[in-house]
């Protein structure tokens, strides 16, 4: 943790940078922290996370590493040690791609009717959203005919717009099935690429998402951000469904 002032700042500054993707600016103040501070947790899985960016895997896995030496059970350095032991290098300089680059082409693929890009309301704070990365898949939760979205660890990410909301509700209770992944990630801000991968016989002539249209679906794909509102994370002894 961050527990003295000047740390602090750092660490926002870093994370600031990071999710506005100014990967050398995150690197400087990461850099920083941790020559205060070296068994700083925080920080060092920040700076391998910049390098993972960077297509740099064996500085990105060197600092993983330390973190584990460290906090042996730590779950993001194990998650994204088990990425980059995933991918090979590529034979310039032992570095790999990005790992963005290594994700199908037609992940991203927008399918008219089938797939549709929406910016969550709500978003969890920025030492959260900085830990998600493009290409991540999430998952729904729904509890109160509200779908929250979640990380694969279950911590909450978001909450999609009403008008989405219901209809993928009406969706989902018919049979149609969903995948959704992370699409950008800005500061405060997380879109979403939500894709139809089954149509049930009872809608099958009608489309998922529907543009240029009035119907519910048509909301633009950059929904405003309701940062007043309660963060709309799920009540305890409300029962949930995960999607």
């Amino acid at each position: 943790m961050d527990n003295n002032p000047a740390s602090s700042n750092l660490s926002q500054l870093a994370i600031d940078a990071a999710l506005d993707s100014r990967w050398g600016e995150a690197l400087k103040y990461n850099k920083q922290i941790i020559k205060l501070d070296p068994q700083n947790v925080d920080a060092l899985n920040r700076q391998a996370r910049v390098y993972m960016e960077m297509g740099k895997f064996n500085l990105s896995k060197k600092y993983y590493g330390e973190v584990i030496r460290i906090d042996p059970y730590n779950p993001i350095a194990q998650k994204n040690l088990k990425i980059i032991k995933s991918f090979k290098p590529n034979g310039q300089n032992g570095l790999a791609h990005n790992v963005f680059s290594k994700l199908s082409p037609t992940l991203f693929l927008q399918e008219p009717g089938k797939t549709k890009i929406v910016n969550l309301l709500k978003v969890c704070e920025p030492q959260k959203l900085s830990k998600a990365f493009c290409g991540m898949k999430v998952n729904m939760i729904i509890k109160n005919r509200r779908i929250t979205i979640v990380d694969e660890g279950g911590s909450y990410l978001g909450v999609l717009p009403d008008d989405v909301n219901y209809s993928l509700l009406r969706l989902i209770k018919g049979g149609n099935k969903f995948d959704l992944f992370v699409k950008s990630i800005r500061v405060n801000s997380l879109a979403v690429l939500i894709k139809e991968t089954y149509r049930s016989k009872r809608f099958k002539n009608q489309p998922s998402f529907l543009e240029n249209s009035n119907a519910t679906l048509t909301t633009d794909i950059l929904t405003s951000l309701d940062q007043d509102d309660s963060d709309g994370e799920p009540e305890d002894g409300e029962e949930e469904q995960t999607v």
